[in-house]
């Protein structure tokens, strides 16, 4: 093709045009329509044209030429067919999802002729003829050449230089090769810009639509008149917003300039969108200068939607995963941990990377005693078994008690492909739950009080009155008054505990000294005596602490007398005396007989209440804080097991032995003293 001096127009030496015409007068006006630009050939032998323009009148003398040149062309060699009448298809197309046979019309112009269409029609196969001829060549250039990719051929050539210095460098389009190795850029070319699901086009440098395939044209409903010659951000592919034309022509001058341009848009169609994988690719003759555009898109909408879908599943993934109420952790089939979530990591102190591919149960989450159950579980799983368990955690402070599961994920042929193991973390329900059972057991024990321990005066008192009636003697009352105290006493010891159970109210600051002071006021104590050595504070509910302070008071003052008369009676029903001969004499004891010294002083972490009294038997000490135990018919068997209750719920160990006068001595540790 010759070029006559007009800029834009695809060139490439030595081109021509031939002409075979049956009427004069329409070869008369296409020869004036084309001559100023081409170099046309009139008639002519059918080997030497690079585009025939051929008559439908005459199609048929030349077909057999034209397809034994089509068959084989060295490049693509295009036809255009002038069709006299539109309304009669003179010309067969084969279809080329249908055939093998090339496609041997390229386009078909209608008479009356228009010159505009006529020359774009022109113009965009002979622009595509050429670049079929540029990639023959480049392709037989010599052994060496031939050799390259068209990458490799594309780095020889010379690169553009922005403005910021950033290189680029514009690729060919590609060629194929036959089974001996041969370059072939004939029908092959066509088959890739035309006969291709993809979206193809070439483009003028600035953005005019030279050609479109019949992929592009067929997803908008588009006649390629209705494109060729137009600014390609003006078709109707980018009509579905003025902000996609906008960027679709600054992508085109990016690619003028020689950059490779890519990105996903949102493409108008017939009935409607679709996402396509865009391009828009420079191509550069030998000087390095861009010649063409081409433009390509890929329609990925179902790939988008299966993103899509992959993000949502994604998603809802991770919002099973990172549950915040549960330990979650994924693992190999051989145990491998592979992620866990956040929930599990801030239970531990430890980072993800640092135990990420170390055996689940070499994890910091399991104690040493715990790690073989875990492998067993995990090697369970990894066999099919949904395995469910219940074990304590190492947490960074404290253990914690989880229930958990470790599940086999397969796959569609049941093979094991990962585990999942979760777990809840369920010490506050555990409590609850050792909480409820200490409640239940407490019931069990008021049970049992109010069928033996209240009944039992109650029977003393019934038997009394009978006595009383039957002889009307009024002594038996007394001892009906002390049935009634002994019972008074049993209810205000169950009220308490029923009352205040394991539980403290607020824990302040309290001076120890003063809270001791005032319970020895508040309880009978007769002639015992006193004897403080502590200052300073606790950290203590107040109302408790009172409770456990007079409660003892009340048991050394009661059953801690050093008399005589005391210690034979063996009376300390708190201390576990189980002498028989004690018990016609229990109850005798006057408080105000009472002898004894009480001792209240400090330890290093707590405090301690002492007396001189008789004491209580090593093998006794144990069981003195238990409900109910008591030996004295008149002792509830409470107020040591309240003293016990109330040192528990401070969090305080209490602990029984002999003081250093041989009577009893109450420790209490693990208590908060400040100065």
């Amino acid at each position: 093709m010759t070029e006559a001096g007009h800029d834009g127009e695809a060139g490439a030496d030595d081109s021509t045009v031939q002409l075979l015409l049956a009427a004069d007068d329409r070869r008369t006006k296409v020869q004036a329509l084309l001559s100023d630009r081409y170099e046309l050939v009139i008639g002519g032998p059918v080997a030497d044209a690079d585009l025939f323009v051929v008559d439908s009148d005459r199609f048929s003398e030349y077909a057999p030429s034209l397809r034994e040149r089509t068959a084989d062309r060295p490049a693509f060699t295009p036809v255009i067919l002038l069709r006299r009448d539109s309304r009669t298809d003179d010309i067969a197309v084969a279809d080329p999802s249908e055939s093998d046979e090339p496609q041997l019309v390229n386009a078909v112009v209608d008479t009356p002729l228009d010159p505009d269409r006529l020359r774009r029609r022109v113009h965009s196969l002979l622009v595509r003829r050429h670049q079929s001829r540029t990639l023959l060549a480049d392709a037989t250039t010599g052994d060496e050449r031939s050799r390259q990719t068209p990458l490799e051929r594309a780095a020889e050539r010379p690169a553009r230089t922005d403005s910021d210095d950033t290189v680029d460098t514009a690729v060919d389009l590609p060629i194929d090769r036959d089974g001996t190795g041969r370059p072939v850029a004939d029908d092959r070319y066509e088959a890739i810009f035309n006969r291709t699901s993809q979206f193809t086009g070439l483009l003028e440098p600035d953005g005019t639509i030279l050609e479109a395939n019949d992929t592009a044209l067929a997803f908008a409903g588009l006649d390629r008149d209705d494109v060729v010659g137009r600014p390609f951000w003006e078709a109707d592919w980018f009509d579905r917003s003025a902000s996609l034309r906008e960027q679709t022509k600054r992508d085109v001058e990016r690619a003028a300039d020689g950059e490779f341009v890519r990105r996903t848009i949102e493409m108008q169609g017939t009935d409607d969108t679709a996402i396509i994988d865009f391009s828009i690719r420079p191509i550069r003759d030998d000087s390095g200068d861009v010649t063409l555009l081409v433009p390509e898109g890929r329609e990925i909408t179902s790939l988008k939607e299966r993103e899509r879908d992959l993000r949502r599943y994604q998603r809802r993934f991770e919002a099973v995963f990172e549950d915040p109420k549960t330990l979650v952790g994924l693992l190999e089939p051989d145990g491998t941990l592979v992620q866990a979530n956040e929930t599990a990591m801030a239970a531990i102190d430890a980072d993800l990377e640092s135990i990420v591919g170390e055996p689940f149960w070499d994890t910091p989450w399991w104690p040493e005693d715990a790690r073989a159950d875990v492998r067993e579980w995990t090697d369970r799983a990894a066999a099919g078994e949904y395995v469910d368990y219940e074990r304590d955690h190492v947490g960074t402070d404290d253990t914690f008690t989880v229930t958990g599961t470790i599940r086999p994920v397969t796959n569609a042929t049941d093979e094991v492909v990962s585990l999942i193991a979760s777990a809840h973390d369920i010490t506050e329900r555990k409590e609850r739950e050792r909480e409820l059972e200490r409640t239940n057991e407490q019931l069990e024990r008021f049970a049992s009080i109010v069928s033996h321990d209240l009944r039992n005066p109650l029977n003393v008192l019934a038997g009394w009155l009978e006595q009383a009636e039957a002889t009307g003697d009024p002594k038996p009352f007394e001892h009906c008054h002390e049935a009634v105290d002994r019972m008074d006493r049993l209810i205000d010891d169950l009220l308490t505990l029923a009352r205040q159970g394991e539980q403290v109210d607020a824990i302040d600051a309290v001076d120890l000294e003063r809270v001791v002071s005032d319970c020895w006021q508040t309880v009978e104590t007769g002639s015992a005596t006193l004897r403080t050595d502590v200052s300073g504070s606790i950290h203590a509910d107040e109302t408790r602490l009172r409770q456990l302070l007079e409660n003892l008071f009340h048991n050394a003052v009661e059953h801690g007398s050093t008399s005589p008369a005391s210690h034979a009676q063996q009376d300390a029903v708190e201390h576990g005396s189980t002498n028989p001969d004690s018990q016609a004499h229990q109850g005798d004891v006057e408080y105000g007989g009472s002898t004894v010294t009480v001792s209240v002083g400090p330890l290093e972490d707590g405090f301690y209440v002492a007396d001189d009294g008789a004491g209580i038997p090593a093998d006794e000490r144990e069981r003195v804080f238990e409900n109910g135990y008591s030996t004295a018919s008149n002792g509830t068997g409470f107020g040591l097991s309240i003293v016990a209750t109330i040192a528990e719920a401070h969090g305080w160990d209490v602990r029984v032995t002999e003081s250093t006068s041989g009577g009893a001595r109450f420790e209490f540790t693990g208590v908060t003293v400040t100065d």
